[in-house]
């Protein structure tokens, strides 16, 4: 029976070396790693050893956990609570951590998911697209700052995420972005809110016209 705050790990044979030299590399269910040792007071982390290449290294290497100073459940909380738009000061007091650690894992795990995204977020077919743009402010209400993403609206993937000023050279990054992550970008239809940026930059970007014939 499952303790109260038990983690429960990923199956070893669901984990990879996470060494780039390693000819067995990112390749999970290959029999090659082994657990050394195990450590942290509260965590009981693996630490792991590959038969392959000789290297050792945590199972947290890697991931948005990586050297995290505090108990595993609260920095999963942590990034639960920013992922749900809850602000720095206000997440610190929720989770109980110091602001600092909270602007650490918020930084860690946005770099992290955009690495996830880069990695996994290729060669997508869709046939829909939605564009849009939010304003919003960094801080302070003084330091405003706009993000625009490209949607399926049918699943709810955000294909391409940007931030920036909102002018053209922001939708260009945009719709560049989101056509280098497409299957096949020349069937895709665009949705948008009426921008001009769109209607000039579409065909560009995508190769076809921004409103083909009926």
């Amino acid at each position: 029976m499952k303790k109260k705050n038990e983690i429960t790990r990923l199956p070893l044979e669901s984990l990879a070396c996470v060494e780039p030299e390693c000819k067995l590399y990112g390749q999970p269910g290959q029999g090659n790693l082994t657990v050394r040792k195990v450590y942290g007071k509260h965590d009981k982390i693996r630490f792991l050893r590959c038969s392959e290449c000789q290297e050792e290294f945590s199972e947290r290497k890697n991931t948005a956990l990586w050297n995290c100073k505090i108990p595993e459940e609260k920095g999963v909380s942590v990034t639960e609570h920013l992922s749900e738009g809850n602000r720095i000061q206000g997440t610190a007091r929720l989770v109980r951590v110091d602001p600092s650690t909270v602007r650490r894992l918020n930084k860690r795990s946005g770099q992290h998911g955009e690495q996830y995204h880069d990695e996994k977020g290729q060669d997508v077919a869709v046939e829909n697209l939605e564009g849009d743009e939010r304003h919003g402010f960094v801080e302070r209400k003084s330091q405003p700052a706009w993000e625009a993403e490209l949607m399926d609206p049918k699943s709810k993937f955000v294909l391409a995420h940007v931030q920036g000023r909102r002018d053209e050279e922001l939708i260009r990054r945009l719709l560049q972005d989101g056509a280098d992550r497409l299957m096949d970008p020349h069937l895709v239809a665009l949705f948008t809110d009426g921008d001009a940026s769109y209607a000039t930059l579409f065909p560009e970007i995508f190769g076809r016209p921004y409103r083909p014939a009926r």
